[in-house]
């Protein structure tokens, strides 16, 4: 796990996390499902706008806040997402105050967060990585799909028990390059059947993979297009590679 997560790095470069509030988070976590980067921010960026504090969006119609975010998509499921989780999260606190889970440790945090409805074990982890800085390993599809191929998880195993085996098996230090170096690596080279499989011809990793192991590689080296190459995999995070830094501050997309 290591030695891969050092080549993933080297082709991809290494990430650092940025300490924002752990509610922002969550609330992001919900705009991002089933739309884009750009779309994400749009939707977080017009609900601040529309509502400076969460109890005003806790207070407003719910129709307000699927209005203001539009542009994330499927708005009013995810508006109705949104004020469940205020009132659970305030209807338990009082406040909408999570700062506390900056000093907490990873499995306090965790245990906190997975109380709330709706809030699985991806979003928990997600929360811990990028915005608390705590080690966790998101298991998204690229990741799920990558690690089945590499063997180390089962190749019947469900996302929740990926998490559980993924947590305890992937050292601390290599989570958060790991999880985001897969969604790259996922995205152009280990892609899935439905979006013209892998390229196991140019994996830099192949040779720790069960499956690219035992496939024949074809002469034919791709090479990505600049769409391929171009797409941020990032979230919340600060990419450091070959000595440059670049700010990014994008949602993950599956």
């Amino acid at each position: 796990m290591r030695r891969v997560n050092d080549l993933l790095r080297d082709k991809y470069g290494h990430r650092e996390p940025h300490a924002r509030d752990p509610l922002d988070g969550l609330i992001l976590i919900i705009l991002s499902q089933a739309t884009s980067d750009v779309n994400c921010d749009r939707a977080f960026t017009s609900l601040k706008n529309a509502f400076p504090t969460w109890d005003l969006a806790l207070q407003a119609p719910v129709e307000k806040i699927a209005d203001s975010i539009r542009s994330g998509g499927l708005a009013n499921q995810k508006a109705a997402r949104i004020q469940q989780l205020l009132r659970e999260i305030h209807a338990e606190r009082g406040d909408f105050d999570l700062s506390w889970m900056h000093a907490a440790s990873a499995e306090e945090c965790e245990v906190y967060l997975s109380k709330f409805h709706g809030v699985g074990p991806k979003t928990v982890a997600c929360v811990l990585v990028f915005f608390l800085g705590k080690p966790a390993f998101p298991v998204d599809t690229h990741v799920f799909r990558i690690c089945k191929r590499l063997g180390w998880i089962r190749e019947k195993s469900s996302p929740d028990e990926a998490h559980r085996v993924l947590k305890t098996l992937v050292p601390d230090a290599c989570k958060l390059d790991l999880h985001v170096n897969f969604i790259a690596h996922g995205r152009v080279v280990c892609r899935a059947e439905g979006n013209g499989g892998p390229r196991c011809g140019e994996c830099l990793i192949r040779k720790y993979c069960a499956v690219g192991k035992s496939v024949k590689v074809s002469e034919l080296t791709h090479k990505p297009v600049k769409e391929e190459l171009g797409r941020d995999p990032d979230f919340f995070v600060t990419i450091k590679q070959k000595k440059q830094l670049e700010t990014v501050d994008k949602i993950e997309s599956e």
